[in-house]
């Protein structure tokens, strides 16, 4: 079996991960390598589970959303709570105790709780409608929270003492509490009810590692052999931990983006020498490690560059649609490189009334409305309006001619969070377009998947320049690059058969058969 180990921390506290609530949630465009591998691996039909170190009382919802719901997993605080329900039921805030003459005041972020005038408490919900948190107030002074589980039952309270954080219960499901977190000393003592459900060897512990320790022990003596493998995700708060326990199953080091610092990792010699396989997702990875490896005169001839995205053909249908769709990628651009290429697009749709343009980032925070607004008043200025902009279909009909409003008709922003949307768009693209420094890789996935040529600026192992895509020297090539694949379709056909035949490279099985030859090669 591989038992995979994922990274999914944040905020100040470690091995603590609570749900924003449901107004704060932003979504950005984040690929985790640990959820894209186990979709590979669970597409080739092999056996996984997940190894949870994290406290995420609302983790169903989250496994929902990556699509991964169904993988077993094991959890540690689940074990030291002695969770054992599997089903979901719905918590509502009357299920709650109030007290005598209590009313309930919405607002547009949180439930308030009033006797009087006096406020005793703020309901709190998630992104997916559970109920989140409830803050007590005692004369408008925070006394405790409490956490539910997206199960539909109290996880853990949280105590105050002056305003600040004195020590959190995390209890089973009746209620009881089975350890006890101290938030207010700075040796963070986890102390055990003497009376918990489960066995544990302490009644208090310096910290959770200790304690994490203890039960990855437990599990790895009962439920694995030295047969199965370790996917962990590279992350400094968990490394030592797994390297400690799983010395005898072979192991697969996951480097992904900037989340272990290959410079200020402390512990990168020792990842190199127990770790089977290390695997990076791009050229650009590997060659960082292999680097930093060399540095530390550390051996790295078993470092592999391994796509974490898995293709499945869904073939687009833009050869059924006439106009002819550019999708553009514009995150990794200099400002100057994007105005350069935006010229030469807007002149080939001048050029050909067919052409299209989906501008795209994945970036929430980049102002799209601004870029929109900037060109408009470049195509005022420069261009053919009528080429470009209509009347805006939510002008009244009897508006005067010359006040009617213009908005753009062949030419859309987006800002895509999730890989639905880049799906979604690419059906009816014809061509993608990437020029940053780096090709953004799961667009380059997605666009093989769809059998979408690409124009990059820059090479790729995903991208062969005259077969199913376009390597341009600058910005002056674009012309050229457009063309080939929009005079007709010859061209176009014909990166789509090599899409087709590159897609197998990318498959779940050739994957799965890349990861086993490399961990038996190891062997």
């Amino acid at each position: 079996m591989f038992y995979f180990v994922p990274s999914w921390y944040q905020g100040n506290r470690k091995w603590y991960m609570e749900a924003p609530l449901w107004f704060r949630v932003i979504e950005n465009m984040t690929f985790d390598d640990a959820v894209n591998q186990l979709k590979t691996f669970q597409a080739a039909g092999e056996e996984t589970m997940m190894l949870l170190l994290g406290y995420q009382p609302h983790l169903r919802y989250f496994l929902h959303r990556q699509d991964i719901l169904s993988t077993p997993y094991w959890s540690f605080f689940d074990e030291i709570q002695n969770i054992q329900s599997k089903n979901t039921k719905v918590l509502q805030v009357t299920d709650l105790t109030w007290p005598q003459g209590a009313r309930f005041v919405y607002t547009p972020f949180a439930l308030l709780v009033k006797i009087g005038d006096e406020r005793i408490a703020e309901v709190h919900f998630a992104e997916s409608g559970n109920l989140l948190k409830v803050e007590y107030f005692k004369e408008n002074e925070v006394t405790y929270h409490y956490l539910f589980d997206d199960r539909g039952f109290l996880s853990s309270i949280l105590y105050f003492s002056d305003g600040q954080p004195s020590h959190q219960d995390y209890l089973n499901e009746n209620g009881v509490w089975q350890v006890r977190e101290h938030l207010a000393e700075a040796s963070n003592l986890i102390t055990v009810n003497p009376r918990a459900d489960q066995e544990f060897f302490q009644l208090a512990y310096e910290s959770w590692d200790d304690l994490i320790l203890e039960k990855l022990f437990f599990f790895k003596r009962l439920r694995m052999t030295e047969h199965d493998y370790l996917v962990m995700a590279v992350h400094e708060q968990h490394n030592r931990l797994l390297l400690d326990v799983f010395e005898q199953q072979k192991k697969v080091l996951s480097f992904s983006g900037d989340r272990y610092s290959l410079q200020e990792g402390s512990d990168l010699k020792r990842l190199a020498q127990e770790g089977d396989v290390l695997v990076v997702d791009s050229e650009k990875n590997k060659l960082a490690l292999e680097y930093s490896l060399a540095q530390l005169g550390t051996p790295a001839h078993h470092v592999s560059k391994v796509t974490p995205f898995d293709t499945r053909l869904r073939l687009g249908r833009s050869q059924t649609v006439k106009e002819l769709i550019i999708y553009w990628q514009i995150d990794g651009a200099s400002r100057e490189d994007y105005l350069q290429t935006l010229h030469v697009l807007l002149q080939l749709m001048e050029e050909n009334p067919l052409i299209e343009l989906d501008i795209v980032s994945y970036e929430r925070a980049r102002n799209m409305k601004a870029l929109e607004s900037e060109l408009i008043a470049l195509l005022q200025e420069k261009y053919t309006l009528a080429r470009f902009m209509k009347v805006s279909e939510e002008a009244g009909e009897n508006q005067l001619e010359e006040d009617q409003e213009m908005t753009l008709s062949s030419i859309r922003f987006h800002t895509f969070t999730n890989e639905n949307q880049i799906i979604r768009q690419l059906d009816t693209t014809r061509l993608v377009l990437d020029l940053g420094q780096v090709p953004h890789l799961y667009t380059q996935i997605a666009s093989i998947s769809a059998g979408i040529p690409q124009v990059n600026s820059q090479a790729s192992e995903y991208v062969t320049h005259g077969e199913n895509g376009w390597i341009v020297m600058g910005i002056k090539d674009l012309t050229e690059a457009v063309a080939y694949y929009f005079d007709g379709l010859t061209n176009w056909n014909r990166s789509l058969v090599s899409t087709v035949q590159k897609m197998g490279d990318y498959t779940s099985g050739r994957i799965i058969d890349q990861w086993k030859e490399l961990l038996e090669n190891k062997g």
